[in-house]
C-alpha cells in the first residue's frame, strides 16, 4: 500500500472510532456505553455535474480492493453534503466488510437523504454489533417517527430474546441511552424499562452491563424524570421497588418528591420501605 493510502487507512480508524476498531480490543478494554452522537445533517444537498471532481473520485474509491479505503471514501462523502453521494453509499451498505457497511451508514446518516433512512432501517438486524451501532447515531439523526422508532424497537428491543452476546448489550444499551437524549420523550420510558429486563437476565456480563447503564442513565436527558415518573405512575409493585431502590442509588434529586410519596401512601409495604431508604440516601433538602 502507498503512504498516502496507508494514511488514509489510519484516518478511517481514528474517525469511526469503535465502528472499524477491532472487536477484541472492544472486549478486552470494556468501554463505558455512552449514548450515540446524533449527527448534524446536512440542511441540502448540493446537486454536482462535475465530471472529475473530488466527489467522483471518492465515489470511484467506494470499489477500491481495500477495505480502508473504501471505508475512509464512505466518510469523506458523509461531509461532502452532495446528493451524487446518496446511490453509492446505499450500494455500499451491501458491502462484505462490516468495517466499511458502518461507515456508509454514518457517511448517509450525516447526509440525511430522507429516503436512505428506510434503507438504513433495512440494516437494523445487521449480524456485526459495530454496524447496529453505527445505526443508532444515523437514525437517531434523521428526526422522523420511523426512524427513531427503530432505534428503540428494531436496535434497543430484545424481542423476547435471550441476550448473551456483550458486544450485542452495548448497542442495545447505547440505544436505550441515545433515546433518553431525545426532546421528544415519547421514546424514553419504554427505553428506560428495556434495562428493567436486562437487570433480570440470567447471564452476569450482561446483567452488569445494565447496571453500567442505569448509572449513566443518571446524565441522560430523561432518564432521572422516567425513573421518578416510574414509581409515581406504575400499577406494577415490582416496577415503583426497582425504581424507588434505583432513585437512590442514583442519588437523584429528581425522584425526591416521588420517593416522599411512595413512602407515605404506596399501597405496596416494600416500596414504602425502599422510598424511604433512598430518601435517606439523598443530601437533605434545601
Amino acid at each position: 500500500m502507498s503512504l498516502a493510502g496507508a494514511k488514509r487507512g489510519l484516518a478511517a480508524c481514528s474517525m469511526v472510532l469503535l465502528l472499524v476498531c477491532a472487536r477484541a480490543s472492544a472486549q478486552t478494554q470494556n468501554p463505558i456505553v455512552k449514548p450515540q452522537p446524533i449527527h448534524e445533517q446536512c440542511k441540502a444537498l448540493n446537486a454536482g455535474i462535475a465530471t472529475d471532481d473530488a466527489i467522483v473520485k471518492s465515489i470511484a474509491s467506494l470499489k477500491d480492493k481495500d477495505a480502508k479505503i473504501r471505508a475512509q471514501s464512505a466518510l469523506d462523502l458523509g461531509k461532502a453534503c452532495d446528493a451524487r453521494a446518496v446511490d453509492p453509499l446505499i450500494d455500499l451498505l451491501k458491502d462484505a466488510e462490516a468495517t466499511v457497511r458502518a461507515a456508509a451508514v454514518e457517511a448517509l446518516g450525516r447526509l440525511g437523504q430522507p429516503d436512505s433512512a428506510e434503507d438504513l432501517i433495512n440494516l437494523v438486524q445487521d449480524p456485526d454489533w459495530r454496524v447496529r451501532l453505527a445505526l443508532v447515531s444515523s437514525l437517531a439523526s434523521f428526526k422522523t417517527f420511523r426512524a427513531r422508532s427503530m432505534v428503540l424497537n428494531g436496535i434497543a428491543n430484545p424481542n423476547g430474546a435471550d441476550i448473551t452476546d456483550a458486544d450485542d448489550m452495548r448497542v442495545r444499551s447505547a440505544a436505550i441511552l441515545t433515546c433518553n437524549q431525545f426532546p421528544d420523550t415519547s421514546y424514553s420510558r419504554k427505553a428506560v424499562l428495556f434495562l428493567y429486563l436486562f437487570l433480570q437476565s440470567r447471564h452476569e456480563p450482561i446483567r452488569k452491563l445494565a447496571e453500567q447503564t442505569m448509572f449513566e442513565l443518571k446524565s441522560a436527558r430523561n432518564g432521572p424524570t422516567e425513573i421518578a415518573a416510574i414509581l409515581k405512575q406504575s400499577n406494577d409493585p415490582r416496577l415503583r421497588r426497582w425504581a424507588a431502590e434505583w432513585i437512590g442509588k442514583l442519588a437523584l434529586e429528581q425522584g425526591r418528591t416521588a420517593l416522599e410519596e411512595a413512602a407515605a401512601n404506596d399501597a405496596d409495604p416494600t416500596v414504602k420501605r425502599l422510598a424511604a431508604e433512598s430518601l435517606a440516601r439523598l443530601k437533605p433538602a434545601k
